[in-house]
């Protein structure tokens, strides 16, 4: 029954992390935060039966000594949880602030801190209370874990959004080919060039103008007053409305349409520019900001 609780425990407090990490992601982006609400209460409701579950086997083995006084938190181990808890954190941060990279992080010290601080002080709370061990535990899982959890994760994607690295230091085991590390990398800065078109304004204008050529009686046009053929000999269309638009020559074809295909070519080389100038500058921003002192 032991080990049931405890996975309770444990995965409540794991599903109230996930949920309160998605609540701020959701409030700071304006999404709808029931879902997270949802999933942090799916891990209070798993905490409760665990603590349901732990109050009644410690009931049924008749006390055992276990329910007896807990023991306050003396002043030296409250600063000591304090300083575990938060320490590695500012740590973390004065290495962002010197744009260290990788950046290293020791969450077990911070998990632990903060289960150790919030144990203490519910334990002191509730020393006298007769289901004192199931509610601090539960407690613990409710708010120590979860606490220690985002003291961890908000910085880290802080810092990975920033285009900084993270290695976040855990025990390893080299018999067993755990690593004693992982390396959270930073957002990939990698610029991505928009794909370019064969065809732009350019050429496909003359290209549509191929495509709606037709055979015509160059005589009975000028005739009707459509076209007109000028000093040099050249042909021109007259408009409705008076003015004139050169015919597209189809002995100039090709030569016409290597100078449209090249301007814009030229054209989407300029924009592309524009494009990776605001990337690079947008870059550089997250590069050096959301730091404190700088």
């Amino acid at each position: 029954m032991g080990v049931i609780y405890l996975l309770l425990y444990i995965f409540g407090a794991l599903f109230v992390w996930l949920g309160a990490r998605d609540l701020f992601a959701d409030l700071l982006e304006g999404a709808p935060i029931l879902g997270a609400l949802q999933f942090a209460g799916f891990g209070a409701w798993l905490i409760a039966m665990g603590a349901l579950l732990h109050a009644v086997v410690l009931r049924r083995r008749d006390d055992a000594g276990v329910l007896e006084e807990l023991p306050g938190m003396s002043r030296q181990w409250f600063f000591t949880a304090l300083v575990v808890w938060l320490l590695p954190t500012l740590v973390a941060w004065m290495q962002f602030e010197l744009f260290v990279d990788p950046i290293r992080m020791f969450p077990m010290l911070t998990v632990a801190g903060a289960a150790v601080l919030v144990l203490g002080l519910i334990s002191h709370a509730l020393r006298r209370h007769s289901l004192r061990w199931p509610l601090s535990i539960a407690t613990v899982a409710l708010i120590g874990v979860p606490l220690g959890l985002l003291t961890v994760s908000v910085p880290l994607s802080h810092f990975n959004f920033h285009l900084s690295s993270v290695k976040v230091f855990m025990v390893g085991d080299e018999y067993d080919n755990r690593p004693s590390h992982v390396v959270f990398e930073g957002d990939d800065p990698t610029y991505i060039a928009p794909l370019p078109s064969t065809i732009g304004e350019a050429s496909g204008s003359i290209l549509n103008a191929l495509a709606n050529a037709e055979e015509v009686d160059v005589s009975e046009e000028i005739a009707a007053g459509r076209m007109r053929r000028l000093e040099d000999g050249t042909l021109v269309r007259v408009n409705a409305d008076g003015s004139e638009a050169a015919l597209n020559s189809w002995t100039t074809f090709e030569e016409d349409f290597d100078a449209a295909l090249r301007a814009d070519r030229e054209k989407a080389a300029a924009e592309d520019a524009k494009l990776r100038a605001v990337w690079e500058a947008e870059i550089e921003a997250r590069r050096r900001g959301g730091r404190i002192f700088n």
